[in-house]
């Protein structure tokens, strides 16, 4: 039996109408997933763009560590030397090689008042031994004292 001819019709409107409603919805999900996947690719990209940040201050801190440690390993090397250990002996200890002689300097303050002919009996006063602490003053900063006395050095 044939089809009538309005049931023919429905099915081609339904059709028609099912295509651009089909068309229109794989559209709209082509944008949304575009979308979606521009974002994400933006999210990555950010991402990776504060990774290489991280990776740039870390290799900076990795290079100050390493010349840090280059630093320590030549003063522990130098430390572990005759050299320094040489060193250490005469200013810490005030000690000298055999034969040498060690010039300590002693600061004697001239007094003030009005210049006298030196007589025998005017003699300058012995010089004031240093006072006693119970770390040794090294010898460089002796010097300095004679030469640069401090500012309350008063006789």
């Amino acid at each position: 039996m044939p089809r009538p001819y309005a049931t023919r019709r429905r099915w081609s409107f339904a059709s028609s109408a099912l295509k651009r409603w089909g068309t229109r919805s794989l559209l709209a999900l082509l944008v949304l997933l575009s979308g979606w996947l521009l974002v994400n690719f933006v999210r990555m990209a950010w991402i990776e763009h504060q990774l290489d940040q991280a990776s740039a201050q870390q290799q900076a801190l990795n290079e100050v560590q390493r010349q840090r440690n280059l630093e320590l390993a030549g003063e522990a090397a130098y430390r572990e030397s005759d050299v320094y250990v040489e060193r250490a002996a005469r200013e810490k200890l005030g000690m000298a090689r055999e034969g040498e002689t060690v010039l300590l300097p002693t600061v004697v303050l001239p007094s003030p008042g009005p210049v006298a002919q030196p007589t025998p009996a005017a003699l300058p006063p012995a010089p004031r031994p240093e006072p006693f602490t119970s770390e040794p003053v090294p010898n460089y900063r002796r010097w300095w004292r004679a030469f640069f006395p401090p500012p309350a050095a008063q006789p």
